[in-house]
């Protein structure tokens, strides 16, 4: 079965074609992605593509796109692009079945085709097998999922749970939440657990020295010039050794590591903890040196349940495109 799946965001698209001979024997044949801004239409990047590739649309059978915004009625409007994605309109183009998905959906789908080299153990725990999954990961926001085996195979429950409250757990952490409340109505999680997140906790070490340090002048200048913040304090923080930067790091991944332990007692992903996104990745060294773990276990009564979870960081940064085709090939009817 030829399928075509696609991952859908704000400022980039990336596309598949993937041939399905079974669950587990696929084949991509292709995979590339594509500036927005450069297309009127999303239907023109896939046409584009498949003409590339020498694909003509009926030959497509099934096609699923992740989409980085509210699915309402089978159709996606783009806050940041003059952009509105139909189901029907895409099958008017000439695709057959089409279905769009939430990205973070396409993710938990995306956790049955890793391979073993995929992802690293982070706590090894007591795996069950067809128990509930879940599925967290931070960059541009934080996207939370939750996995259910339904007898043959996982069903993925989509959630808001990156917008549930930051909860501080030192005196620390509530200074932080007493700083964003000052421009926040509301500080949610995602606030924390996101690129933007750790903008916003370095903002507050800045504010708020430890022992009377100065901001790096050279960091300072590159802050006011790139779009890139949150790359650029991770690299003073592991590159430069840069105190106001390490102590942002720092922060940010004990927050994290807390915030996956919210989620493992509210689901108790007894099959796993999938800790996935752009960030995580980036910043395997830090999440692996006990501090997400002693952030992640430190819930009191309820510390020996979580030494149980297992918990992984995924490296392969296109689950969500994998989980696309997966969801088209075996989920759309």
């Amino acid at each position: 079965m030829l399928v075509l799946s696609g991952d859908i965001g704000g400022t980039n698209s990336r596309l598949q074609l993937t041939n399905f001979a079974s669950e587990k024997q696929f084949d991509v044949m292709a995979r590339e992605g594509f500036l927005n801004a450069d297309f009127d239409d999303f239907s023109l990047i896939v046409q584009q593509f498949l003409t590339q590739h020498k694909i003509v649309f009926s030959d497509v059978e099934r096609c699923c796109f992740a989409v980085a915004g509210p699915i309402v009625e089978g159709a996606v409007k783009f806050t940041n692009l003059p952009w509105f994605i139909s189901e029907v309109a895409l099958r008017d183009s000439g695709l057959k079945q089409v279905k769009l998905i939430n990205d973070f959906e396409a993710v938990g789908y995306g956790v049955d085709t890793l391979k073993p080299e995929a992802y690293h153990v982070l706590q090894k725990g007591e795996k069950q097998n067809h128990k509930v999954r879940a599925i967290m990961g931070a960059g541009t926001g934080l996207g939370v999922a939750i996995s259910v085996f339904s007898g043959t195979r996982y069903q993925v429950i989509p959630t808001e749970g990156g917008h549930v409250d930051f909860a501080p757990t030192d005196e620390m952490q509530m200074a932080l939440l007493t700083h964003l409340r000052k421009k926040l109505h509301r500080v949610s999680i995602e606030r924390l657990v996101s690129g933007q997140g750790l903008v916003n906790i370095y903002q507050f070490v800045r504010e708020h020295p430890l022992f009377n340090e100065t901001e790096h002048p050279e960091l300072k200048r590159i802050l006011f010039h790139t779009s890139d913040k949150a790359a650029e304090i991770s690299r003073y923080a592991i590159e430069q050794h840069d105190p106001f930067a390490m102590h942002a790091l720092d922060l940010f991944v004990r927050i994290y590591g807390a915030c996956a332990g919210n989620l493992a007692l509210t689901t108790l992903p007894y099959s796993g903890l999938y800790i996935v996104g752009g960030i995580a990745p980036k910043l395997l060294k830090q999440l692996m040196d006990g501090r997400f773990l002693r952030a992640f276990s430190d819930k009191g009564r309820m510390s020996d349940l979580l030494a149980k979870i297992p918990i992984y960081v995924v490296m392969d940064t296109d689950i969500g495109l994998q989980g696309a085709a997966n969801y088209a090939c075996f989920y759309l009817k």
